[in-house]
């Protein structure tokens, strides 16, 4: 009898210590998925913060691509010649000069163009500063024109070229993110050719500025 009251005893201990260590298990597995999700989330955060601003033209076809690209592309032309006509009388070097002019004389151009496409398209016209009649389209580009010519204020000679190159450089990136869904979303030929010229035409003159910037020991 004492011998099975000591095997019964034995019995109860193996089932009490397979019991606690399943309990033991089940708790350390289910508190690491949480941790891994919440880390998990985390890192997808902190990779969605990364991500660069949404391109709106990305989700625009048609039509609304058309007129809102002309919009925002004579608000964003617009701060490029003001910058521009500004750099050739305060700049130390002469091909910063030569540059400014080449922008002022193109992109003129192309927002008179604009313009008539405004008009012959029954598109809602943009006055200067980008704003619509009704305060639409443009504005909220006009504002970064803005941005980009204040921080260019009180400057002159070499500091006001480091900037003038910092500023244009983000100036020409900004166009060519609003142009490359030109040729899948813009319904206009016309719209799609401008566009392309953007991207070549301020891809070029980035590659030329960034130069520059290494050459004159200007910070990138």
């Amino acid at each position: 009898m004492k011998v099975t009251r000591n095997k019964l005893s034995i019995l109860v201990l193996i089932v009490l210590a397979i019991v606690a260590a399943g309990v033991w298990y089940i708790g350390i597995f289910s508190i690491k998925p949480e941790k891994t999700a919440v880390k998990d989330a985390e890192a997808n955060t902190t990779a969605t913060n990364k991500k660069a601003p949404d391109n709106k033209f990305a989700s625009l076809k048609g039509d609304a691509f058309d007129e809102a690209y002309i919009a925002d592309m004579l608000a964003h032309h617009e701060g490029a010649v003001n910058m521009s006509e500004q750099a050739m009388s305060v700049t130390a070097h002469e091909e910063i000069r030569t540059l400014a002019s080449n922008i002022t004389q193109t992109q003129s151009i192309e927002m008179m163009q604009m313009r008539e496409w405004q008009k012959a398209w029954g598109f809602e016209i943009t006055n200067n500063g980008g704003h619509m009649s009704h305060g639409g389209g443009g504005a909220a580009m006009a504002g970064d024109m803005v941005e980009m010519m204040n921080k260019l204020k009180g400057l002159t000679g070499e500091a006001y070229d480091e900037e003038y190159l910092r500023q244009m450089i983000l100036h020409h990136e900004q166009a060519i993110e609003m142009s490359v869904d030109a040729d899948t979303n813009a319904k206009r030929q016309e719209v799609k050719d401008l566009a392309q010229g953007v991207i070549e035409a301020q891809t070029a003159e980035i590659k030329q500025m960034k130069q520059w910037q290494k050459e004159w020991g200007y910070e990138s």
